[in-house]
């Protein structure tokens, strides 16, 4: 079939090298006996693809039986010459949380997190468009629910762009959910600001 599937850590990899045939219901075996979701395929349209993977995306697998010498299994669709990377559905709850340190504030001479604005950046009909400014919550966060990642500018209060340092277009970017914080001169540090760390973990 010219097929491979492996897992690493969290993660299940599905690859279909075959120049012209692509499976559907294709049963693969894996460890967990829980749902599986899609979080990255090279059908994708920033890849260049046609987007048929979307709806791992958005849907969970359930598991099944074993199979192949594996004690559970999903079945999936496996469009030729493509690769998608499932994980636990469990671990992607919660989405992607976007925070910003006081010292980025005081690095771009501003008072408040309500002088930052958020854009953004979303595939639509095959292209990167940025969507309209959005302000951080009241807690100085943007909960994105239902993100796997995240691509986004900042802006101050007159439209400037406060740009990444890590990247030579200036957009930030997340890879996985979870809760990061521009910090710095400008760049990503994983989990929420020490405060807000603490607050959250005065109220669990």
């Amino acid at each position: 079939d010219k097929v491979i599937v492996f897992e690493r850590g969290d993660l299940l990899f599905a690859f279909n090298f075959h120049p012209c045939t692509s499976y559907s219901d294709y049963q693969v075996g894996m460890s967990w006996n829980e749902p599986m979701r899609c979080v990255l395929d090279s059908d994708e349209a920033r890849f260049g693809g046609q987007c048929r993977l979307e709806h791992g995306h958005a849907h969970p697998f359930p598991p099944l039986h074993g199979v192949e010498g594996r004690p559970h299994s999903v079945k999936l669709y496996l469009p030729a010459r493509t690769v998608q990377v499932l994980t636990k559905d469990r671990l992607l709850q919660g989405g992607v949380g976007i925070h910003v340190a006081p010292e980025f504030l005081a690095e771009h001479d501003l008072k408040s997190l309500a002088d930052i604005d958020v854009c953004i950046q979303v595939w639509q009909d095959g292209k990167q468009v940025l969507q309209p400014p959005v302000k951080l919550s009241a807690d100085g966060c943007l909960r994105l629910a239902d993100a796997f990642d995240a691509t986004f500018k900042l802006q101050g209060p007159d439209g400037k762009e406060l740009k990444s340092n890590a990247s030579l277009d200036g957009f930030f970017r997340i890879y996985f959910p979870g809760d990061y914080t521009v910090s710095g001169i400008g760049y990503l540090r994983n989990g929420p600001p020490p405060l807000a760390a603490a607050a959250a973990g005065a109220g669990a």
